[in-house]
């Protein structure tokens, strides 16, 4: 595809790593020398030096042509107008970032008026995360394949009866059910028979409806309801995720420091109670009961000022600590900290894109570790070559999995024996350098 990317910074960068690794045609138009040059000798795409509001850039560096245009500079004015203008050059699909409420509550007016196909918020979509994770405790990641006939649940696992020198090889695991892939220490692989898994290790299950709880019960201890939550800063996820867990009938807690902010959000709130205290003192914490929430979760703008009280909390008696991290690096040292769990908004957005970049060829797409890893259901083809051969017969790319084989209702959890045949749907663990070729031989 040609894919136009409005913004280098953080979240801009990322995603044009990300797509260069799967073979996109990727241009990316910033105006800061620093950030054109690190995206310049960094990474496989073009760069554009110039402002992506400006119709006459846009037209020069051929924005009318992209199959794909997404604006991700820090402004969400550029990023609407840059949109817009993309697509009344000729841009197939445009996406706009936008951080402001305003934006994103009338996102419906805006996408109809300026004719962009999609408005994207890192911090709601983070929002949206962290209330995934807090309905279902331990559960990082969730996708339904095949019709929801099988389902990824990827699980920060508590206990595992693979360690101690057990292997993969060596535990019977619930029929219908497997290990997809193994996260630690900030490093990804694909599992295979002689992989361990240790507590604190980020894993990826994939099986049939009926049995992934079966195989989750094996990695994970009692969980306990997030229903006392309390939340450091009132910034735009702060507000998403309380206005979410108001609408399941909670009562969140918001401690944040500045007192206008305060005032903007106990009038905008209802069953939320708004503290103004400063959330990064232990002596703070204490007055205000942390000890008895179920979950902290420090979502404030500064990643330092996130990481830090969420080890205060933890160390005051929270049950859990969830951190919001916009500088990647800090992503890994969470766990070491023993942080429960950490969200970047890059990543959101980033595999939020992903999904749309995806969506004609392949049927259902789950985006792990940064993009690093998909799991993905492909339709094979009537020309594909693998038809009629089995998986231990096709050479596969290396850092690919075949996870599972949908024949109408049916699903198999393949063996070296197992034939693909018309008609069949194959899920697909890969990482992002090989998708391209996976994608040849079964498309």
């Amino acid at each position: 595809m040609n894919i136009f990317i409005a913004g280098g910074g953080r979240v801009g960068y990322h995603l044009a790593r990300l797509l260069s690794l799967e073979s996109h045609d990727v241009t990316v138009i910033e105006t800061e020398l620093n950030r054109v040059e690190q995206v310049d000798y960094a990474l496989d795409v073009s760069v554009v030096d110039g402002n992506a509001a400006s119709i006459m850039l846009l037209t020069e560096s051929g924005a009318g042509s992209a199959d794909l245009f997404v604006s991700v500079t820090g402004s969400d004015e550029v990023n609407l107008i840059s949109a817009a203008i993309a697509k009344g050059l000729g841009a197939k699909q445009v996406v706009a970032r936008v951080d402001d409420p305003m934006y994103i509550e009338s996102s419906v007016l805006y996408e109809t008026v300026l004719s962009i196909d999609y408005l994207l918020s890192p911090e709601a979509l983070n929002a949206l995360e962290i209330a995934k994770y807090l309905e279902n405790p331990g559960v990082v990641s969730t996708e339904d394949f095949g019709r929801g006939l099988v389902r990824m649940r990827q699980l920060r696992v508590t206990k595992s009866p693979v360690s101690g020198g057990k292997t993969l090889k060596d535990i019977q695991f619930p029929a219908g059910t497997l290990v997809g892939a193994i996260t630690r220490n900030g490093q990804t692989v694909i599992a295979h028979g002689d992989a361990s898994i240790e507590p604190g290790d980020l894993v990826t299950f994939i099986g049939e409806r009926d049995q992934i709880d079966r195989i989750l019960g094996m990695f994970k201890g009692s969980e306990v309801k997030a229903e006392k939550v309390v939340i450091m800063g009132g910034s735009s996820i702060g507000l998403h995720l309380a206005r979410i867990l108001e609408d399941r009938g909670q009562s969140p807690k918001i401690i944040d420091w500045n007192l206008e902010r305060c005032n903007v959000l106990a009038g905008t709130l209802g069953k939320t109670k708004v503290v103004c205290r400063d959330a990064t003192s232990r002596v703070a914490l204490e007055q205000e009961h942390v000890d008895r929430a179920d979950v902290f979760v420090a979502c404030t703008g500064d990643d330092e000022k996130n990481i830090m009280a969420s080890v205060l909390a933890k160390e005051v008696g929270a049950t859990q600590a969830i951190a919001v991290v916009h500088q990647p690096d800090f992503a890994p040292l969470v766990r070491k900290l023993s942080i429960d769990h950490a969200v970047t908004p890059r990543a959101s957005i980033a595999n939020r894109i992903l999904k749309l970049v995806h969506q004609q060829n392949v049927s259902s797409l789950a985006v792990l570790e940064e993009g690093d890893v998909e799991i993905l259901e492909l339709a094979v083809n009537g020309n594909a070559g693998v038809l009629g051969k089995a998986l231990k017969d096709i050479r596969l790319p290396r850092g690919a999995l075949v996870a599972g084989i949908l024949r109408g209702e049916k699903v198999i959890v393949p063996k070296g024996d197992s034939t693909i045949q018309t008609g069949d749907s194959i899920i697909l663990i890969v990482n992002a350098e090989t998708l391209e070729a996976v994608q040849k031989l079964f498309q």
